[in-house]
Order: C-alpha cells, then structure tokens, then sequence
C-alpha cells in the first residue's frame, strides 16, 4: 500500500489564517482601517501592507490563543501549540516594533504618549529577543547580578551581566496570561530598573487604538 501523500504545506497556511480571519472578523477589518489610515502618513511606501500583515499575523496568534483557553493542553501529552504560538508571537513583536520605529523615525506620532508608550514596550521585548541582551543595558551603572531558573533542587543559580563584556546575553522570563497571550518579563533600565510583564495581546490591542485615532 503506497504511502499516504502528505498535506501541501502552503494550502495549510493559508486555511489557518482564513479560518483566523473567519474567527475575528472585527479585528481583522480594524487591521485595515489602520492600514490605510496610518501608512497613508508615509506616502510611496508599503506601509499600509506591513500593518496589513502585521493585522494578519494578530489574527492568527489570537485565534491559537483562544484555542489554548478553550482547549488547554492536556496533562501529560505532547503539545506543541504553545511553542508555535510563543514562535508567531515573537515575529508579531519585531514586525510590530518595526512599524513604530518607522513611524517615530519619520517624526510621526511623536507627542502621542499612547502610541510612543506601546512603541517603548515593543522596543524593550525586541530588544530582548533579538538582541539577547538588557533593553537600554548602555545606560547601567554597574553589571548586574542576576538570577536564572533554579537548577538542581536547592541551587540558585546565579550570572553577571556587564555591558562591557561583548558576549553578554539575557535570557528575559516568559510566560502565559490567563487568556493564554504569551507574556515577557522585561527590566526597565530607563525607569529605576523595574521589573514588569508585558503580553502580547494588550501590546496589540494597544497598537491598534494608537492606529486608528
């Protein structure tokens, strides 16, 4: 018996991201209005497709999301939603940041604190993920110490971080709210070194309403 043929990939793709389009009909037209009206700012550009992607991309990653709080994975199985989930997020973050850096680097939306306040927290996920080093690490006094995962039962296990060593590396916490958004602990350097969470659902709730004014 011959094997079975295995599904096109491509055809995959675009069933999930039409089905997550059928899911959040709402959002997916709020993408669009701000697609227009916010690349409309940066004439002889593409920007009002890379909003468009980036709606796209939400879309998607809140369409896994509430599968997740409707159907958790089950105790004991091997899951793999939420890694594909956390991987999709992490490329909504940097399209994300992209977009705003674009717009601040042009002087659009500068004095809007909602849209400037969204970009800062996109800036300092970013950082983290693609840069694998502390949001705005130029500014510290002094190296860190740091503690990492426990280890065996009973360790701490603990790292220094020295902006002036060039292979230093920070691996942020991360995480799930309670509706199944990926979240990322981030230290503000800028703000007395604090320490605070930031989901990826609210960032793009946020983006959006900034969008759209």
């Amino acid at each position: 018996m011959p094997p079975k043929p295995l599904p096109m990939v491509g055809n995959l793709i675009v069933e999930a991201f039409g089905a997550s389009r059928s899911m959040n009909p709402t959002i997916a037209n709020e993408w669009i209005k701000a697609s227009y009206k916010g690349g409309g700012q940066i004439p002889e550009s593409a920007m009002f497709v890379s909003i468009q992607r980036l709606g796209e991309l939400d879309a998607l990653c809140r369409a896994l999301e509430d599968e997740l709080t409707v159907a958790p994975p089950a105790e004991g199985q091997l899951d793999l939603r939420p890694n594909y989930l956390m991987l999709l997020s992490e490329l909504w973050i940097g399209a994300a940041y992209a977009i705003s850096y674009a717009f601040l680097d042009r002087g659009l939306y500068k004095g809007d604190q909602e849209f400037e306040s969204v970009a800062e927290d996109l800036r300092m996920i970013r950082v983290q993920l693609e840069k694998h080093q502390i949001p705005s690490d130029r500014k510290l006094d002094e190296p860190l110490n740091l503690m990492t995962a426990p280890g065996q039962p009973g360790t701490v296990r603990t790292f220094r971080y020295d902006k002036s060593n060039p292979l230093r590396g920070h691996i942020g916490r991360t995480g799930m709210s309670d509706r199944r958004s990926p979240m990322w602990e981030v230290i503000d350097v800028k703000n007395n070194m604090t320490m605070r969470w930031l989901e990826r659902r609210s960032l793009a709730e946020r983006l959006l309403k900034a969008l759209l004014k």
